[in-house]
């Protein structure tokens, strides 16, 4: 298992994962980002970041996270918007796998 961010070309992969999240939260028809959407907000603004555990080359899990800042605290932290492994793929550790990267990115 292996940790990485995404890249531009990975756009897709990303809308994949929102969409299969959208599917098991029960809300897919409130999804309407697309590709284009993602793609300017992820990688031309930086807006938020996108990592993948991926286990034998194929995507298994996605975090979409964003940087913050906290008044009170003085510093700065991340804020995780979503995180998703594929069904198949869950009690295999690559969840904790994913916010273990997010707790040392932060």
């Amino acid at each position: 298992m292996e940790i990485v961010f995404a890249k531009r070309e990975d756009v897709s992969d990303i809308l994949k994962f929102i969409k299969e999240l959208a599917e098991y939260e029960k809300m897919a028809d409130e999804v309407v980002a697309d590709e284009k959407t993602l793609e300017y907000w992820l990688f031309d603004l930086k807006k938020a970041e996108v990592i993948f555990a991926v286990e034998d080359g194929k995507k298994v899990g996605f975090a979409l996270f964003f940087h913050n800042f906290s008044t009170f605290l003085g510093r700065a932290g991340i804020y995780l918007e979503d995180l998703f492994v594929l069904p198949e793929y869950r009690g295999k550790g690559y969840g904790k796998a994913l916010l273990s990267k997010l707790a040392q990115i932060a």
